[in-house]
């Protein structure tokens, strides 16, 4: 089943992986009004798709109670303007769980972590493309695999005979296989891909295909990667080559740190709502966040005013 006009419309965009704030005297404990803060904020600087509880999300340290809470706060909040994404993890008893609760809050997709045997990648991939296949069976929402585990151009073909599967998010930790997908199975998915404004290459891929990309960086300045993708619909090659370029060393700064912890940092900086991650991720150094907030008056980066 190919995914309809209207959703590959309403996805083919920036996502933007949305931070979950924490409250600063109490970790444990999401902040919710935080959380709308900066949901009000993105939908007010242009972003159109959101996705909860993903990799910036800190998906791993979050409880089911806190995906589907975290869900039904941003519908509440945007979903008028914004399509969202919500998260399961690769684990199908938790996924199930929470697809229920997804199909009743009437999530618009759904972003399927990887599952891994032991922490790892499993050794035949046969299992993951099964995870997958029950994964669909469960729910009569769009899913989305996400593939961090480097699958050969064969997976993504055996995804493709699953009704339910209607894009693929790939970071493009194998380029190659992504696009030889892309050539062979052409418009059956929609496929998100990742930026690497250092080097900038974000205008190669979508040259050869790619339709949409995920954001961290837009959680704090959503400007320059909106023009990104807008500027890549018209075909302005120059033009994104330019934006990389201006975005390339906070990509850089990303690299050196935890990515959630750094996106966190950067909100802080601008007036937004970030604060800590919760552990193994780890803040980052006063010298890094000095060194950023440097960074983003460089490149004059937008304040938020106390007003807004």
């Amino acid at each position: 089943m190919q995914p309809s006009d209207e959703l590959r419309a309403r996805l083919c965009n920036v996502h933007t992986y949305v931070v979950t704030p924490f409250r600063k005297d109490d970790l444990l404990a999401v902040d919710f009004d935080a959380l709308q803060d900066n949901l009000s904020f993105l939908v007010a600087s242009g972003v159109r798709v959101v996705a909860i509880g993903g990799g910036t999300g800190e998906f791993e340290a979050l409880t089911p109670h806190e995906h589907v809470e975290l869900t039904r706060v941003a519908i509440e909040t945007v979903g008028q303007e914004a399509a969202v994404i919500a998260t399961v993890p690769g684990n199908i008893a938790i996924a199930k769980e929470l697809l229920v609760e997804y199909e009743r809050l009437g999530v618009e997709t759904v972003l399927g972590m990887p599952p891994l045997t032991r922490g790892r990648v499993p050794a035949d991939l046969t299992g993951v493309v099964e995870y997958y296949r029950l994964l669909c069976a469960e729910t009569s929402l769009p899913v989305m695999p996400y593939n961090t585990q480097g699958w050969p151009v064969e997976i993504f073909c055996r995804l493709a005979e699953i009704d339910g599967v209607v894009g693929v998010k790939d970071p493009c930790l194998n380029s190659h296989e992504m696009f030889k997908a892309i050539q062979q199975l052409g418009d059956r998915f929609i496929w998100i891909g990742n930026k690497r404004h250092d080097p900038g290459v974000v205008h190669l891929r979508y040259q050869m295909g790619m339709e949409a990309f995920t954001s961290g960086q837009s959680n704090f300045w959503p400007g320059p990667e909106l023009e990104l993708h807008a500027a890549a619909i018209r075909k302005d090659w120059p033009r994104m080559i330019e934006l990389q370029a201006q975005c390339a060393p906070l990509e850089r700064l990303r690299m050196l740190s935890d990515d959630a912890a750094m996106v966190k940092a950067a909100m802080d900086i601008v007036g937004l709502n970030g604060g800590p991650v919760r552990p193994p991720r780890n803040n980052i150094t006063v010298d890094a966040r000095r060194q950023l907030a440097m960074t983003l008056d460089e490149l004059n980066a937008p304040r938020r005013s106390a007003a807004e």
